[in-house]
């Protein structure tokens, strides 16, 4: 029995929330979540996030089927992304006030004992299960190519101040490069989505002990608090997936 939980806050610091997020169950054993964090302004940056979540959320429901091979998944997953770029690329081109605006994306199916997740940009899905709390995706920024090249260490990486550079967004251009992955999830494991506005202050032994065991939505509102009482600059957003 897959359980399921989601929450958004704005946080300490903004005036608004440019986070978006959708998590439900395409069919009774199958979930599906996603993730989006906008940047463009604070209307353009609601605006890509919340369309984005949108036409996701339709192709998904539209187009999955009971009986999917995993190839037809994937397909799936990368379609729904490209559509959802191609909507918010096109409304940016449409309003000069939107000219700029994009988003992250992160999007998983959690179907059997396979996590599949299709992402652009910097927000993250992790995988928590007794060994600990694992960082499945790869950011798109230019803080992780310093830390591929040796000029950086994961460790000075978590905190530097160029961090929130994206090499990597939904809707800045016509075309996106979607990364795609397939992880084995083991019995009484939990996949977190999340925004920077989380990883940004909950390093994975954090994540860990906030999520390991207990209730997605207790953890979900015990992440929102300690992004907050930790200073909460941005806004934060955690979707958890528990089997």
């Amino acid at each position: 029995m897959l359980r399921i939980a989601g929450k958004s806050d704005v946080g300490k610091k903004r005036n608004g929330n440019e986070d978006s997020f959708f998590v439900a169950k395409l069919s009774p054993d199958v979930v599906y979540a996603v993730v989006c964090d906008g940047m463009g302004g604070e209307n353009g940056g609601h605006i890509a996030s919340f369309h984005a979540v949108e036409q996701i959320r339709k192709t998904m429901e539209d187009g999955y089927r009971d009986g999917f091979g995993e190839n037809s998944l994937k397909h799936l997953m990368i379609s729904a992304v490209a559509g959802a770029n191609a909507q918010v690329f096109s409304m940016a081109q449409k309003d000069d006030s939107l000219k700029g605006m994009g988003t992250t994306v992160v999007l998983a199916v959690v179907r059997e004992s396979t996590v599949h997740i299709a992402y652009a940009g910097d927000s993250r899905a992790y995988l928590i299960d007794q060994q600990g709390a694992r960082q499945l995706t790869r950011d798109h920024s230019m803080v992780q190519l310093m830390v591929d090249r040796g000029e950086l260490s994961a460790e000075e990486a978590q905190y530097h101040p160029e961090k929130h550079y994206i090499t990597r967004a939904l809707g800045v251009s016509g075309q996106l490069d979607v990364d795609y992955l397939e992880e084995e999830m083991p019995e009484s494991a939990t996949v977190l989505l999340c925004s920077d506005g989380l990883s940004n202050y909950l390093d994975q032994e954090d994540l860990f002990q906030a999520i390991w065991g207990k209730d997605p939505v207790a953890a979900a509102d015990g992440l929102i608090r300690q992004a907050n009482a930790m200073g909460g600059a941005d806004n934060i957003t955690a979707v958890l997936i528990a089997r």
